[in-house]
């Protein structure tokens, strides 16, 4: 990479951090001329890297992704044995939460506040819903889903079970560690969805 492509990719990941550390201590609407002041870039300068609110979120929520290895999440997802499978997907998306809980418990709150954010969140719980589907077809498919259960049912039940909100409940309100609400969770997924575990 020559000098002039570090210096914009330098610049790119500049407007992305001031982005991410205006969301982690406010979940209040955002416009780009508040980030290029926080970044320090001008407007034009902006305005080259991301044409719309929408765009620098979906860019901070891939940059989180990469800081918190969403690669683990995928390889979790191919586990040979199913119920492995289960719980370490489990285990790479809420540390996916832990890598940056207030950037991700904002981002969820600002989709109900900023129209703008609801298209990034959506793509992240769609790609939640699609891996839990996986999940529940691999085990369906190995004899090991819960007996009566019915897959479109223990995919809403997983859902519930491992949203975020369900996660920070722990975190916040139950004062638990990232480990222990990842351990309760787990638990209950297992539990709920799992036979012979």
């Amino acid at each position: 990479m020559g000098a002039r492509a570090d210096a914009v990719a330098r610049t790119r990941q500049q407007i992305i951090d001031a982005a991410a550390d205006r969301i982690r201590v406010s979940a209040e609407p955002l416009t780009l001329l508040d980030i290029a002041a926080q970044a320090g870039v001008s407007r034009a300068t902006l305005y080259r890297h991301f044409a719309s609110v929408t765009g620098l979120l979906d860019a901070v929520a891939a940059d989180l992704l990469a800081r918190a290895d969403y690669g683990r999440l995928l390889s979790a997802l191919e586990a040979p044995d199913p119920f492995r499978a289960l719980q370490q997907v489990i285990m790479a998306g809420t540390g996916i939460w832990a890598a940056d809980t207030a950037l991700v418990r904002n981002l969820m709150a600002l989709a109900r506040a900023q129209p703008e954010a609801v298209p990034v969140i959506t793509q992240l719980e769609g790609g939640r819903l699609a891996a839990l589907e996986r999940l529940v077809a691999r085990l369906h498919q190995a004899g090991r889903l819960r007996g009566g259960l019915g897959r479109a049912r223990a995919v809403d039940l997983l859902l519930v079970i491992t949203a975020f909100a369900a996660w920070d409940e722990l975190r916040t309100t139950r004062g638990r560690s990232a480990a222990a609400a990842t351990a309760t969770i787990t638990d209950l997924a297992v539990r709920a969805v799992v036979t012979g575990g």
